[in-house]
């Protein structure tokens, strides 16, 4: 009994832990998708990587990487274009499609080019695939533009390098990561040189890279389009000495993005020595005409030159316009940094309309019901903060954003929640 009575005092005064039961949750970074092919008589299936702005409106389009080997490819392809696109803005944010394999030896087969000798792949029949059917699905079913970007590596890089001699105008871009140019005894080499042969111009950009490795038939390669476009920077070598042929995807296609939308990032030297918000417009506008793609204007720099602006209301009124005229998919952004502008020096009532005018523009603004909800929880309406604050979750979530952007919002609400001025 006096054991009993011991154990009964031990577990009375021993804390008893407990761990809450988390359900796991998926982390995704784009969705699968299958779509029958006529042309190859099977089954195919997509991975669809959307950028994170693509459900904020449906007034800007987006430009298309189609990536061979998606599935050995598309985790750090869209890491690194997401870095450089929404976190960094040097180039525009893109839709990236992974195209599947089916195993090794159908994907060998259909990246070695169609040229009627013995080891003759399916190079064409494959092209056909992509042109007369996915491309076609992909502009149906997303918000692409016409600008379409098309990489590959190794055996996929011959394949891309098979495309742009095949159908240059096919892609606007074609990126070759260390090529197999070995294959079938040099033949890519070789039918450069009868390709090339007389063409006064490349219509389209290529970009090709080679690693560590040696016999790929990249330096060959290279040394054709050197003697027939010595002067062109439509093509462009990249070597990369301290990389191996399996790391040296990532610089190559960091490099060539970088290269092919060179006037993207608008840095402050840059900004200066334009002449006003007009000439942002035009360098812009002119940019969406080279890329055939209907931008919205990099959040960063359009929050920066709303703030360098703001005591220059005309300059503000030229940009508000212009964005109206040429940019409409910014318009919601702009409207939410010029309340911010109002916020931050007070001007709660002001703010505030500015804020209630964009919701009735843009309903699903998570940025302008995020807005009010500070404004009036600065007033002490707190009741009305935690309104907005929770409709500012609601559309947040509607508009998919990823979860950094979440986990910021809903800090703001606990702030309100607390009644915590931030």
């Amino acid at each position: 009994m006096k054991i009993l009575q011991y154990l009964a005092l031990i577990l009375t005064l021993t804390p008893v832990v407990t761990f809450a039961q988390n359900t796991p949750s998926m982390v995704s970074i784009g969705e699968r998708i299958s779509i029958q092919s006529k042309v190859l008589d099977e089954e195919r299936s997509i991975q669809v990587y959307l950028p994170p702005s693509y459900y904020y409106g449906d007034q800007s389009n987006f430009p298309v990487v189609y990536l061979m080997d998606g599935d050995y490819n598309f985790h750090y392809d869209t890491g690194l274009i997401e870095l450089l696109s929404s976190v960094s803005e040097e180039i525009p944010e893109m839709i990236v499609i992974g195209i599947s394999d089916k195993g090794a030896e159908k994907y060998r087969n259909y990246c070695k080019p169609t040229n009627g000798t013995e080891k003759s792949g399916d190079a064409d029949r494959f092209m056909s695939f992509i042109e007369k059917e996915l491309k076609p699905f992909v502009k149906q079913n997303y918000k692409a533009s016409d600008y379409d970007i098309l990489i590959g590596h190794s055996l996929g890089g011959l394949f891309a390098t098979h495309y742009f001699m095949s159908n240059p105008s096919a892609f606007d871009a074609y990126i070759a990561i260390d090529p197999s140019l070995w294959w079938n005894d040099y033949k890519a080499v070789e039918d450069a040189d009868s390709v090339f042969n007389g063409v006064k111009e490349l219509k389209t950009q290529y970009f090709i890279s080679l690693a560590d490795t040696k016999g790929m038939g990249v330096m060959p390669f290279v040394g054709v389009l050197d003697k027939y476009f010595p002067h062109q920077k439509q093509w462009h070598f990249m070597h990369f000495p301290d990389e191996s042929h399996n790391s040296v995807g990532l610089p190559t296609i960091k490099v060539a993005l970088k290269k092919l939308f060179a006037g993207w990032a608008m840095n402050r030297d840059k900004f200066m020595a334009l002449n006003g918000a007009e000439d942002l417009i035009d360098y812009f506008v002119e940019l969406k005409t080279t890329y055939h793609t209907s931008f919205a204007l990099p959040v960063g720099l359009l929050g920066n030159v709303v703030y360098y602006y703001r005591d220059k209301p005309t300059e503000l009124d030229k940009l508000e316009a212009g964005i109206k005229e040429h940019f409409p998919a910014s318009l919601n952004e702009f409207y939410v940094q010029k309340a911010l502008l109002y916020f931050e020096k007070a001007e709660y009532d002001r703010a505030a309309e500015v804020y209630k005018m964009n919701v009735n523009l843009h309903p699903g603004s998570f940025k302008s019901y995020d807005g009010l909800a500070q404004v009036y929880k600065a007033k002490g309406d707190i009741k009305k903060a935690k309104e907005m604050s929770r409709k500012t979750i609601d559309m947040a979530k509607k508009a998919k954003v990823r979860q950094w952007q979440l986990n910021e919002l809903e800090a703001h609400a606990e702030s309100i929640a607390a009644g915590v001025s931030k």
